[in-house]
């Protein structure tokens, strides 16, 4: 190694990767920073065309065919050439019945990275023969769920491209990860960031994780293995919170946030605890970019006896606002720089939106077929990022409303409980529309239905005693 370049040719990483790196490094056979995405194409598509656009695809996103290292000032990314890493593999699996792809997806989504020796980019085409499924795996060192739809626009495109005898119109990227880096830098070297350090200090001082009570011990270390439910709430139920978050002046994510956080209050009696929001800090000039620009930021939730609903959504609305000025300061760091001895959040809720990416990206994201080079071609919903805390809620807003994921840690819930919680927060929701001034102690758990039954339950035990 040059010993006047430390970092012997490789590029620093982030703080945020610096923890992804380590967890890596303790865990290298685990999946759960696995991100997933696939799509069904129907009549299958042109498997040397594709090959094509996925390297188009790495070479135009550098952090899709980096490689990790350790060097003489800690970890780095190294930069390889398109087609060193991240080649498109065909599978042949002719005759397979669905059942059969759906086990082939869930074995390509858990399967885990070597970061050091092949990248964070796996693509593969499930080739049946009159139609293929395409999947585009990556670790989150190297994405978030912005770059996931990142890469999908951009591989479509390509392969539309490419089918018709034509170079892609992309847009060139004007910036790279690195500027990210040495921004975040500049951070922690200036008064700004000591600034921002104080404020997460002060909003975590005196609280602790938000924690739903389990149905089995808790191990001594995390399991990594979860599972997900995925729905789709009503039409009328998205519409109402898109009415009434514009009426109460707040965003569509605090309604969503505040009715979260009520329903950990009613489960738990908690009064004063943090939920963790990843939050994108990708400036407007890298929004092109691939790359891990999410940083967790925690909220902070207080009720009284006495708080209604509509008052945590509004608390849950400053505190976000107060808490994306500050995101860009590192979570790892706030982590080890606190005081409490255990996690500082057990719970975690995001929400991303498509429209950014375009038209046609945010009506397939609502499962309408793409009509790509003549190629039928139909996202689908791949659960992954399980096990990585207690519970965590994705809440993605399409072209046509709202898709909820429900990710849990399988070592400590059973599904009946998450179907539970999953009911009663569409139901707090759905209060969020209709009844917001109620107290949040007043909010019903069960519908009329249910109460019904379980009154019916009672009567019945009482008469057999």
């Amino acid at each position: 190694m040059d010993h006047t370049d430390p970092m012997g040719g490789a590029m620093p990483l982030s703080v945020g990767q610096e923890g992804l790196w380590l967890l890596h490094k303790l865990a290298p056979g685990s999946a759960t920073y696995n991100l997933a995405g696939g799509v069904r194409m129907e009549p299958a598509p042109d498997p040397e065309v594709l090959a094509r656009a996925v390297r188009a695809l790495t070479e135009r996103h550098p952090m899709l065919r980096s490689v990790y290292v350790e060097t003489d000032k800690g970890p780095g990314r190294v930069v390889k050439t398109p087609g060193e890493t991240g080649e498109l593999k065909v599978r042949e699996v002719s005759g397979a019945d669905d059942a059969e792809i759906e086990r082939l997806i869930a074995a390509e989504v858990s399967a885990p990275f070597a970061l050091s020796q092949d990248g964070p980019l796996r693509a593969v085409l499930l080739h049946r023969g009159p139609d293929a499924v395409l999947l585009v795996i990556t670790h989150h060192i190297a994405t978030d769920a912005i770059s996931q739809w990142l890469l999908w626009r951009d591989l479509l495109a390509a392969y539309e491209a490419y089918a018709v005898g034509k170079e892609p119109g992309w847009a060139p990227v004007p910036v790279g990860y690195e500027h990210f880096v040495e921004s975040e830098r500049s951070l922690l070297e200036s008064s700004r960031g000591e600034r921002q350090a104080e404020f997460w200090n002060e909003q975590c001082a005196g609280s602790v994780a938000g924690e739903l009570p389990t149905d089995r011990p808790r191990p001594a270390t995390s399991s990594n293995t979860g599972t997900s439910l995925v729905r789709r709430l009503p039409d009328a139920l998205s519409e109402g919170i898109r009415r009434t978050a514009a009426d109460r002046g707040v965003s569509q994510f605090a309604l969503a946030l505040g009715s979260l956080q009520a329903l950990v209050n009613r489960w738990t009696g908690q009064g004063d605890f943090l939920i963790a929001c990843p939050a994108s800090v990708r400036r407007s000039s890298a929004k092109d970019v691939v790359g891990y620009f999410v940083n967790p930021v925690l909220i902070r939730a207080d009720f009284t006896r006495t708080s209604t609903l509509g008052e945590v959504i509004s608390q849950a609305n400053d505190r976000l606002r107060q808490a994306t000025a500050r995101a860009t300061y590192p979570y790892p760091l706030v982590a080890q720089n606190a005081a409490a001895g255990g996690p500082l959040f057990r719970i975690s809720m995001t929400m991303v939106t498509t429209d950014r990416f375009g038209a046609e990206l945010g009506v397939a994201a609502a499962g309408v077929p793409l009509d790509v080079a003549g190629v039928t071609t139909t996202y689908l919903e791949i659960p992954h990022l399980e096990g990585q805390c207690d519970v965590s809620l994705e809440v993605t807003r399409d072209a046509n409303g709202l898709t909820i994921a429900l990710r849990y840690d399988t070592a400590l819930f059973e599904r009946d409980t998450m179907d539970r919680l999953f009911d009663q927060f569409v139901r707090f929701l759905s209060a969020a529309t209709a009844d917001a001034e109620r107290p949040v102690g007043r909010l019903p758990l069960t519908d009329d239905a249910e109460r019904r039954s379980l009154l019916a339950l009672g009567s019945n035990t009482g008469a057999g005693s």
